[in-house]
């Protein structure tokens, strides 16, 4: 040491209190100082919420589970740096819709909890959610698993600066009392104003796998903000990726707020042993009737997968209504019903490129299909190296394909180098403006 230097100080240990120690854990949970580790290392069952209201890791031990005899939040976090590790939280099932939820941390758009994470945990028999952040900046959840849950796996509301990856979303119920579910949704609270409750922004969800939403949509964003969805894989779901507005307090029946910037990548999307019909990916923006002045979604749909997805009037492997320069390039869509890709209305200066739409299946009643439909008004778009290949490999897919579907009018599209030799009728359109550039037959 120098002369005169001060000596090091050594970081203070860190104090591990242990269930075991106390007659239950949420008395172990009240001496544990700030800073300190809450080591959960005996099942038990609860009746009310443990209450983190100071930074700490919860950390359970191996086969350690707390069960819950009521539809209860099972852990209730209102302070920053916290972390929750390995817990297993089971519920009190699944019957019917309730306030039964796991992990819930809650701040405030002025005071917003900081610095949460909830890694490699198990929930199961919830009847709400797995995990519900409101108003969190620096929220991981990483590596968990949801099976069994009435309303969401994960649910992120005017958070910032999030992750969730990882982790896997499976049979979400929605029993009779909620009117919708997800495997995972990016929102705000629309009962809110958006000072109140602002947009989550900055929001990365991926590498995770979302199965049997089977009702409703598989991964959700209202009015989301840079919100990145990569490399998920979603199958069984009634919508797959919804990128889609919200409402604002002053008017409930109104949509005012788009999602903008959001980025849908690299997903794997299928329809799996979901009953109905549904897009696999749809961007939608505010407001509703055709050339609404509301605010438009943004977004870039790359390099996805979608395998057997629509089959509803205007649905399809990707959907986009109400956008302004949203650019759809490089899927694959695969035994889509009724259309590949469908522009329905109300899009502006949307870019297809380098799109494959191949075997779509035809919709029920229906006598024809089409790998592209631009279905209404209103949009305007380019198509840029497009291509359909027949699917005789695929079940129920149709001999009569036209490349370009417009049935609507007052469009405006250009058309430049798409192959639709593999079509019955490469282009096909009534009353909109259509311009082939060296286009393929």
């Amino acid at each position: 040491m120098a002369a005169g230097a001060a000596p090091a100080t050594m970081p203070a240990p860190t104090v591990v209190v242990a269930a075991s120690s106390f007659p239950t854990v949420a008395q172990a949970l009240a001496a544990v100082p700030p800073g300190g580790t809450l080591l959960v290392d005996r099942s038990e069952a609860i009746a009310s919420p443990l209450i983190v209201d100071r930074s700490m890791t919860v950390l359970f031990a191996p086969t350690v589970r707390l069960t819950a005899t009521a539809h209860i939040t099972m852990i209730d976090v209102h302070a920053s740096d916290v972390r929750v590790v390995d817990a297993a939280l089971v519920g009190a099932g699944t019957s019917r819709a309730a306030s039964g939820k796991g992990v819930v941390a809650t701040g405030t758009a002025t005071a917003p909890l900081e610095r949460l994470s909830i890694e490699d945990c198990t929930f199961t028999g919830l009847s709400h959610s797995a995990v519900v952040a409101t108003s969190v900046v620096g929220l991981e959840v990483v590596g968990c698993r949801v099976d069994d849950v009435g309303y969401a796996g994960v649910v992120l509301v005017s958070c910032t600066d999030a992750v969730v990856r990882g982790c896997t979303v499976a049979d979400v119920r929605q029993p009779a009392g909620f009117v919708n579910s997800y495997g995972i949704a990016v929102t705000r609270d629309e009962t809110k104003s958006l000072v109140d409750s602002p947009r989550s922004a900055r929001v990365t969800i991926d590498g995770n796998t979302v199965r049997g939403v089977r009702l409703w949509e598989g991964i959700d964003t209202h009015a989301g903000q840079q919100i990145v969805i990569r490399d998920n894989t979603v199958s069984g779901c009634s919508v797959g990726i919804a990128v889609v507005p919200c409402q604002n307090d002053a008017t409930p029946q109104e949509y005012v707020y788009a999602p903008v910037d959001v980025v849908v990548a690299r997903n794997h999307v299928e329809r799996g042993d979901s009953p109905g019909t549904g897009s696999g990916i749809v961007v939608k923006g505010a407001g509703s009737t055709v050339a609404s002045g509301a605010e438009r979604a943004s977004a870039v749909v790359e390099d996805n997968v979608v395998v057997g997805m629509g089959g509803g009037d205007r649905e399809a492997g990707v959907l986009l209504y109400l956008t302004r320069d949203v650019v759809v390039r490089g899927n694959l869509l695969s035994g889509c019903v009724g259309r590949g890709v469908c522009l329905y209305h109300s899009n502006d200066a949307t870019m297809l490129v380098g799109n494959r739409v191949e075997g779509v299946v035809l919709a029920a009643g229906a006598t024809v299909a089409a790998a592209v439909e631009v279905r209404s008004s209103a949009n305007t778009a380019t198509l840029v190296g497009n291509s359909y290949a027949p699917g005789s490999h695929l079940p129920g897919s149709a001999a009569s394909v036209r490349g370009v579907a417009v049935p609507g009018s007052g469009n405006v599209l250009d058309l430049l180098r798409n192959d639709w030799t593999a079509t019955v009728l490469p282009v096909w359109g009534r009353s909109s403006t259509i311009t082939r550039f060296a286009d393929g037959a």
